[in-house]
Formats: structure tokens, sequence, C-alpha cells
């Protein structure tokens, strides 16, 4: 990079190497959930069982990342909180995710029908996805940013945030919120009804990451590139034994599962950090091509809805993942798997490609799509 970039500016590109990793993880592990026969996978035995764990790390690397590149994006004002500008577009962007996650499963072919959905549709419509979940807490995160006047404090307070979210998710989730809240709202702190990332525990992780993030940012760039090259894979490791031994003390005396134990969080955390730390490394060697990755790790939005909708089509269309769900070969899941994951960045290049050589692509693009979904809701 120029040295002629301010030094807070300096992307790292170990965080965009791990978010997209993260992606690339996500597109196959859905492809081959949605595709392949459940008789042949043995969840139980290995290598399955890694293949799964990891599957559950994808969500936690991308929230962790997230929340660590928003501190180094972030503008301030001259109190030192994020500025207006800044506020506005993420709130924007936090608005528009929200949009996209449910959009993806609307319940109804028009927007007439809605009062005729059944109850059972209306509730997977109501169920907490990724994106429902980065949405709402990038909001949380926007008002602690415009509300914390340094960015030492606004990470301790991310810190103190994300382990009492970790800490509280077992009695959280003992209350039965769809008895006394209405189900929109009870499906973001219960998965009674198949919420997938209700904000207890997983929302932890961004705040989580806003902390590392404030911690990275606060260091010089001489000392940022001593800590990913000497502790940070340390720091995974120490976390991970940690976390290991509060999951074991926690397991042992209250039986909380496994997803809500607050050790197995942390432990969670110490392999993101790890992985993080491995990513560095990984990135000396790719750094010919850290341009290419950085774009497609900045469109990781875009990644996660064209490779649904390649898999799973939309409300009004299905695709292969609804069509011959669960009925393929380990080869067959794993050939469409690799082409998903072809695909999906390739249809970005073309995007790209199209916004820079016709005139006013991006404008056509924008409003084409809007256009064809004002129709399907409509017609």
């Amino acid at each position: 990079m120029s040295n002629s970039i301010p030094n807070k500016k300096h992307r790292l590109f170990a965080l965009d190497l791990a978010r997209l990793m993260a992606m690339l993880m996500m597109m196959q592990g859905h492809t081959i959930d949605a595709l392949v026969q459940p008789q042949l996978m043995h969840l139980d035995e290995f290598p399955w069982n890694v293949w799964q764990f990891m599957r559950g790390l994808t969500a936690p690397i991308f929230l962790i990342v997230s929340g660590t590149v928003h501190v180094f994006a972030m503008k301030r004002n001259e109190l030192g909180a994020m500025s207006e500008e800044t506020r506005k577009r993420r709130m924007n962007w936090a608005w528009i995710i929200l949009l996209c996650g449910y959009m993806l499963v609307f319940p109804a072919n028009r927007l007439i029908d809605l009062p005729f959905v059944q109850p059972d549709a209306l509730a997977m419509f109501f169920q907490v996805n990724i994106l429902q979940l980065t949405a709402c807490t990038l909001m949380a995160i926007v008002w602690l940013s415009t509300h914390t006047y340094s960015v030492r404090t606004l990470g301790i307070r991310s810190g103190i945030i994300a382990l009492s979210i970790f800490a509280l998710a077992p009695i959280v989730h003992s209350i039965h919120w769809f008895e006394f809240l209405p189900g929109f709202f009870a499906s973001f702190l219960s998965a009674e009804r198949g919420s997938l990332f209700p904000l207890f525990p997983t929302s932890g992780f961004m705040f989580l990451g806003v902390a590392f993030g404030s911690f990275l940012y606060l260091q010089t760039e001489e000392q940022r590139a001593i800590f990913m090259r000497k502790y940070i894979i340390l720091l995974g490791f120490i976390l991970f034994i940690l976390g290991a031994g509060i999951y074991q003390s926690t397991y042992t005396i209250a039986l909380i599962m496994e997803y809500l134990n607050p050790g197995s969080m942390i432990l969670r955390t110490g392999i993101i950090i790890m992985f993080i730390g491995l990513c560095f490394y990984m990135g000396k060697l790719l750094r010919p091509f850290e341009d290419r990755l950085v774009f497609f790790s900045s469109k990781s939005l875009h990644i996660y809805i064209i490779h649904l909708l390649l898999l799973y089509g939309t409300p009004w269309f299905p695709s292969i993942g609804r069509i011959f769900s669960h009925e393929a070969s380990l080869e067959v899941g794993a050939l469409t798997a690799l082409l998903i994951v072809i695909i999906t960045p390739g249809l970005l290049l073309l995007d790209q490609y199209l916004r820079s050589t016709l005139f006013y692509a991006h404008v056509t693009i924008k409003y084409t799509l809007l256009a064809m979904l004002a129709y399907a809701l409509i017609v």
C-alpha cells in the first residue's frame, strides 16, 4: 500500500481473506446440505462432524470480521463519535440488509395475498436468519458508536456487551417468548420456531468484532503487524483453552446445550482468531491477487444473496435446492457446490464489467431489478 494513505486507513487483508473464505465455506455448505441425501452424511462421524463444525463457524467469522471492519471504516466527528454521514450510510445499509432477508423468504406471491397466508408460512417468514441478525445488530452498533466518544471506550463497551450476550443466552432461551410477544419480535429472541440466528448469543460475535477492531485500531501499523505476526494465534489459542474450560465446567453444572453455552462461544472465538492469524500468513502468498480478493470480500452480501438465488430460487420461481431437495449423491452435490462457488463470483465480475463499460449500467441494473420485484409483488 502507498505510504500516502493515513495509518488508520490501512485495510487488513487478513480480515478480507477470512471473510471471503467464510463465504466459500458457506456456499459449499448450503449446497451440499440442501442437495445431498441425508443418509449419506454421517454428521456424528469423521469427517462429517468436522464439516458440520466448520459450517457453524462461517456466520461467527463473518460477524466478527464485519464488526472489526466497522471500526476501521467509521468516520468520526469532532467529538470522536460516529459522524452523521457514516451513521446515515450504515443505517441505510442495515435497512437494505433487513429487507433482503425478508424478501428472500416472502410468504406470498403478491402483496394482496398476505392476509391469506397460513400461520405455518408466516412463522417461516418470521424466522431470523443471518441477514436479519446482521441488520439488527448493525443498528445497535451504530447507536452505540454515535453515543461513544472514543475508540477505546467503544471497544470496552462492545466487549462487555458481547460477553453479557454470551452469558445471558441460556437465560434468554429458557423463556417462552412466543407466549407474550408477537411472533415477529419473539423470533429474534427464541429458536423455538426455527430461527437459526437469534440475537442471543449470535449477535455477541459482531460486538466482539467491534472490540477486537478497536484494539487493532488503537495500535500503530507497526504494532499491528507485530501482533498479527507473533501474538494473534497465541491469543486465539488462549481463548480456545479458556472457552473449553468454561464449557466443560458449565455443562457439568447446568447441562446447558452446546449452542447456548458461553464457553462454546469463547471457544469458537478462539478458533476464529487463530483462523484470522492463519489468513495473515496466507495473505502474504496471495498478495498479487489482493485487489481482486478484496473486491469479492467487500461484496459478501451480494455473494450471499446470489448463491441463495442460484440454489433455492425466489419465492416465485424455485431452483435446484427446492426442486431436488436431498435427492443428490455426494458426487453430484460436490459438483453443484463447485459450480455455485464459480458462478457466484463470476456474476459479480460480469456486473462489474457492465458497470464499467456501459453508460448508466449501474442505474439500469438497479431499477430493472426493482421493477421485476415490484411486478412480482403486485401482478
